[in-house]
């Protein structure tokens, strides 16, 4: 390993701090759940999709740890410079760095971004982690650090895990300056106007401020297709490029739809087998999720009927307009309440809400007094007795349903 290539990862070891281009001044919500962590002997792993500002956060974390650290002591690492491997980063380090054997060194941090590049990470990690206690680590990379079985064993209760999303409607909110009280209907009307804007623009920073063409070309070629050709199939080398790209479009088109493998295998002309995996890579890369629907009893979901939506409302807006605003509103509850439940039999609750009780949730556009009397009697005949009505941007209380439009959801 080169020691100039060390020297340019890591430029405070030379000016002493960190530059604002790097460590952004904007600080996630997810920053200080981490810091909480700092002091533990776990390894901190981030994970989440393209774009998200994993190394960011990194450089952020590096900026916190340099107000009580010797600058030396702090090394960052990015896999995107092909071919290095851990054992060689860590023995330059040691070498040309802290002139020191490691163990000498005392408390040591180590970052290694986009981990999931460098072969055999989790072995090599797992030895020094457990030969060098004072070595507090932190890893990111993209969803195939969750596919990897084999580094879940090897390094089983070694690490804390925390996932990195796009910006919450509250973040990106604040992203833009505004600053909004607790008492939301004093903001109603901004809260709408930025909303709508959210939803095309799902939460990724670098198009907060883009226009709507922008915005459907950063996310089909940025995020999606990034994703397709190469997290995808560098991950699992898939050789049917074709039936992801399909199985994508259909599923951002059709966001909330039910999954039946047999009609998607006769309609698209391929075995059952190779759409279910293809559904499998695309969920594990955090491109859409499955909802579970619910059996009555509540103890157990339903093998089948699964339904699929995307994980963020850009990625329906890179191929629909809002004309279509229900399919935006269903998935951004979805995955604005990490909702994991539905219903299904001779009536639908678009969702159930698990917690200490069951609650009902269904996402209209708008809706009328009769649409709210046949959702209470819906709750009824499954037994549960709160419900909660997501709409366009309709606010009131009817007994035991709250109407509440989707942009109260922070």
């Amino acid at each position: 390993m080169d020691r100039d290539i060390l020297f340019r990862f890591n430029p405070w070891w030379e000016s002493g701090k960190i530059s604002e281009e790097l460590a952004k001044p904007f600080k996630r919500d997810l920053f200080y759940k981490v810091i909480e962590y700092l002091s533990k002997r776990q390894i901190i792993e981030i994970i989440g999709l393209r774009r998200v500002g994993k190394t960011t956060l990194l450089y952020q974390i590096i900026q916190k740890l340099l107000e009580r650290t010797e600058e030396k002591k702090i090394l960052y690492f990015s896999f995107d410079e092909k071919g290095a491997n851990i054992k060689e980063i860590i023995k330059t380090y040691e070498v040309e760095v802290l002139n020191k054997k490691i163990e000498d060194a005392g408390q040591i941090y180590i970052f290694f971004d986009e981990i999931q590049k460098c072969k055999d990470w989790d072995s090599q990690l797992k030895i020094f982690y457990d030969i060098y206690p004072k070595i507090k680590f932190f890893i990111s990379g993209s969803a195939s650090l969750m596919l990897d079985k084999k580094a879940k064993e090897s390094l089983a209760g070694r690490v804390y895990n925390f996932i990195l999303k796009p910006l919450s409607f509250k973040e990106f909110l604040e992203f833009k300056g505004l600053k909004i009280s607790k008492n939301l209907s004093l903001h109603e009307r901004t809260l709408a106007t930025e909303f709508f804007d959210y939803l095309k623009k799902g939460g990724f920073i670098e198009l907060t401020f883009e226009n709507d063409s922008k915005v459907r070309e950063y996310v089909k070629n940025n995020i999606l297709e990034r994703i397709i050709y190469k997290d995808i199939l560098e991950t699992f080398g898939i050789k049917d490029i074709e039936l992801l790209k399909t199985l994508v479009e259909l599923f951002c088109r059709n966001s909330g739809m039910v999954l039946n493998y047999e009609k998607l295998s006769r309609d698209l002309g391929r075995s059952k087998l190779a759409v279910m995996n293809y559904i499998y890579y695309l969920q594990f890369s955090m491109l859409i999720k499955l909802v579970k629907n619910l059996r009555k009893s509540f103890l157990s979901a339903s093998r089948k009927m699964k339904k699929v939506y995307v994980t963020n409302t850009s990625f329906i807006y890179a191929f629909e307009d809002l004309t279509s605003i229900e399919k935006f509103l269903e998935t951004y509850v979805c995955n604005a309440l990490d909702l994991e439940y539905y219903y299904r039999n001779s009536f639908e609750i678009d969702f159930l809400k698990k917690n200490k009780t069951i609650s009902g949730i269904e996402v209209k556009s708008s809706v009328n007094e009769r649409e709210i009397e046949k959702f209470r009697e819906n709750l009824k005949k499954l037994g549960i007795k709160k419900g909660i009505l997501i709409t366009k941007d309709q606010r009131s209380d009817f007994k035991n349903i709250e109407v509440r439009p989707a942009y109260f959801i922070l």
